[in-house]
């Protein structure tokens, strides 16, 4: 046996023991990468498994890289040169790894001293498992002794790989995961608190008392107390800035609270009839509730229901003490009062998990404002979850309870990264969206409530799509031109300087006034938008005069209708606008300065409409969640056919770039409102297709200015081109994709998945 042979072997047989002893998967290939560099003489040994059921290469142990980015660094199979030796699952040994031209530079690693590369896959039956690699800080090619040392140690740990995958494997098909009908936030995970209220508004029972002073004189202070309290939780909601959950909240509840009818009503049952508090506010809920679910107003039965229980509650002392959590928890209850989330504070919930599908709007107000991951509509076992641990993916709808460790290190991993980019998002949230080729992008704000403690200086270029019918959602009947006068004001007053794009009232389809209920077999397909506004002309001519009067002191306001699909309905709109005009112009004896008129493209054929409207309109804004739905006759939402809706579709792409082509003709602007707008890769799309204005929700912002920063329109355009060519949305899709890695910004998209 030769000298070169015995060193190998004893170098096999002390790493080999030294990985036996450890009693983890994860001490033993530390371990083994620490020996192995030690055994070569090399500068750096890692170790990049493969993700079970995905072409991803994971960096799973490291001696010599950055020890943070193991379980963070991914490339894909083919991806840089360790990509390169499980796609050909061949030994790949450099001497100037810079130089070969399928080297990928990853800056978060620390890997930019190293010139010198072997890499050798690890397979299992012809299946490959992963890729060991050995880097030096000096150009020269590995030796015979190294190839075959860690040729040698591939096949040893293939085995151990492939034993730890069976067992992550058995692990995950074990976890109980549900599907929730609707999700908001991002992820948590924490143990799960079932919320079980002292008392229900149905185990009420119905009671006598003689002593009617004392019975009503309960009901006043308790009344009052209750009152104090959510005073209390609306300050704390404001203080910390969340005026549209404030908003919400109050008008949810308040508006019991500052009733004096209620007051009388129950007043009446106590002195009338005899009834104990308890009982006479119960049964004048009662009546209430049924008059709100004949109007068809679930929202307002909703919310008098979970009002009731509390003043119940505190009624009987059962208020809820003061919850002190050593951490935070994940909150599971049946339905979700809107008052439970106001009077817990963020610190003390991690998430919420919701059974009832239907639960108040007001309560996902306050959910998505607080920034609360929340998944609603779930159907598990509520009297089995309580200290379970749970993970709430709001992104995907999905609660997991009892999941593995291999899965919690996955979630968690995932929110580490989604705080790290977020704060590198933040840090240019104010500079200018203007491309490496120097194009300047608007980039505009999606808004539905005033943001009042939000600076927005140099973060928005201008409110591209404000939803009037959010105010209208938080009120229990129409408000009048002096209320919403004030709103426009106040928004208008906040913006001045930059163009806010005010859209008209828009119900009907999936949202519902409780004072306007809608009930259709088909609402998608029915009374909404700008024809619920043509048959209700004084409430369309009140909020016209309101959006009017408001801007007459700032003139930076953007009219836009809804729904658009006939010429017609444009001209009725312009015909009512202008009578709104007139009016305040003889009421204010001045001129008012007349606001630029637009419309939404939603429904496809008004993209053949163009020209006539053009001579009608000032600008053009797609909205492309409806337009994309009634391209594809599909509902996003339901899971039977959501996959159609597909922004990719060779033919939404085409329509799109026919609607930028058609305004620049007609030299009119048109802009981007939906949600394609802000997500990373339907960015570029847009970008790509000649779209120079995306507006979009607030959290995206910060994400889209940073990937325009880091792109070429140039580039863009030329992509868009070979786009326009090709017959499939995966291979469109694809084009994208490979921009964004050549970019160095596929780590963006690949964030919102977990493995």
């Amino acid at each position: 046996m030769t000298e070169h042979s015995n060193s190998i072997l004893l170098a096999l047989r002390k790493i080999i023991e030294k990985v036996s002893a450890k009693r983890t998967f994860e001490e033993a290939v530390n371990s083994l990468v620490e020996e192995i560099r030690i055994a070569t003489g090399a500068d750096c040994c890692s170790l990049y498994i493969k993700v079970a059921h995905r072409k991803v290469l994971k960096l799973s142990a490291t001696d010599g890289l950055q020890k943070d980015s193991i379980g963070k660094a991914t490339l894909e199979i083919g991806e840089g040169l360790v990509g390169l030796v499980a796609k050909k699952q061949e030994l790949i040994n450099l001497a100037d790894a810079p130089s070969h031209p399928n080297f990928k530079y990853m800056p978060d690693v620390g890997e930019d001293e190293f010139s010198s590369f072997l890499g050798v896959p690890i397979l299992n039956q012809g299946e490959i498992l992963g890729v060991l690699v050995i880097q030096c800080k000096e150009k020269r090619v590995f030796g015979e002794q190294e190839e075959t040392l860690l040729i040698t140690l591939s096949a040893q740990i293939a085995s151990t790989i492939s034993l730890n995958r069976s067992i992550k494997v058995n692990e995950e098909l074990k976890v109980m995961r549900y599907k929730g009908k609707k999700g908001s936030g991002s992820i948590a995970i924490a143990q799960a608190v079932v919320y079980k209220p002292p008392v229900t508004f149905e185990n009420i029972q119905i009671m006598y008392a003689d002593d009617k002073d004392i019975q009503s004189e309960l009901f006043h202070q308790t009344m009052f107390q209750l009152q104090m309290e959510m005073d209390k939780a609306n300050l704390y909601l404001q203080e910390n800035r969340h005026d549209m959950a404030a908003s919400g909240y109050m008008s949810g509840y308040g508006s019991m609270l500052d009733d004096p009818e209620f007051e009388e009503e129950v007043d009446a049952e106590i002195f009338n009839k005899g009834y104990a508090a308890t009982s006479a506010v119960k049964i004048v809920a009662m009546h209430r509730i049924e008059d709100a679910l004949h109007q068809g107003d679930d929202d307002k039965a909703r919310d008098m229901r979970d009002f009731i229980s509390i003043l119940i509650s505190r009624l009987v002392h059962l208020a809820p003490k003061e919850t002190d959590l050593s951490s935070p928890v994940v909150v599971v209850v049946q339905s979700m009062p809107a008052a439970l989330v106001a009077e817990m504070t963020k610190d003390k919930i991690a998430g919420f998990v919701c059974l009832d599908s239907s639960t108040s709007a007001h309560t996902s107000i306050l959910a998505r404002d607080l920034g609360i991951p929340a998944v609603i509509g779930v159907n598990l076992d509520i009297a089995d979850i309580d200290g379970r641990t749970i993970i709430v993916d709001g992104q995907n709808s999905e609660v997991l309870v009892d999941p593995p460790s291999s899965l919690l290190d996955e979630y968690t991993q995932l929110i580490a990264i989604n705080k790290k980019e977020n704060n590198l998002f933040e840090k240019g949230k104010t500079d200018p969206a203007v491309t490496l080729d120097g194009k300047r992008i608007t980039v505009q704000l999606n808004a539905g409530l005033d943001h009042k403690d939000t600076d927005f200086s140099g973060q928005i270029d201008g409110i591209g799509l404000y939803r009037t019918e959010i105010s209208f959602m938080l009120c229990d009947k129409f408000p009048s031109e002096e209320q919403q006068t004030f709103w426009y004001k106040n928004l208008l007053s906040r913006f001045k300087g930059i163009q806010v794009c005010m859209r008209t009232l828009d119900v009907g389809g999936d949202k519902s006034l409780s004072y306007l209920p809608i009930e259709e077999n088909n609402p998608a397909l029915g009374w909404r938008g700008i024809r619920v506004l043509i048959d209700q002309p004084n409430i369309f001519k009140t909020q016209l005069r309101a959006m009017i009067a408001a801007q007459k002191d700032f003139g930076n306001l953007e009219v836009m209708v809804p729904m658009v699909s006939r010429l017609e309905e444009v001209l009725i709109t312009k015909r009512i606008l202008n009578e709104a005009i007139g009016e305040l112009e003889k009421e204010y004896d001045t001129p008012i300065k007349r606001p630029r008129f637009g419309i939404m493209i939603e429904v496809p054929c008004v993209g053949l409409m163009m020209d006539e409207l053009a001579s009608e309109c000032d600008f053009f804004s797609i909205g492309s969640n409806d337009l994309i739905s009634y391209m594809f006759a599909a509902d996003r939402n339901n899971p039977k056919v959501s996959k159609l809706f597909d922004a990719f579709n060779p033919a939404a792409v085409r329509y799109f770039k026919y609607l930028s082509a058609r305004a620049k003709s007609l030299q009119r602007p048109i802009s981007v409102c939906g949600e394609i707008a802000g997500s990373p890769l339907g960015c570029l799309l847009l970008l790509s297709l000649g779209y120079t204005t995306l507006s979009m929700n607030y959290s995206q912002i910060a994400m889209v200015k940073y990937i325009i920063r880091n792109v070429d329109l140039a580039e863009l355009i030329a992509l868009g081109k070979r786009a326009l060519a090709l017959n499939s949305s995966v291979k469109i899709k694809q084009l994208y994709i490979e921009y964004m890695k050549e970019k160095g910004l596929y780590w963006i998209v690949q964030s919102k998945s977990v493995g």
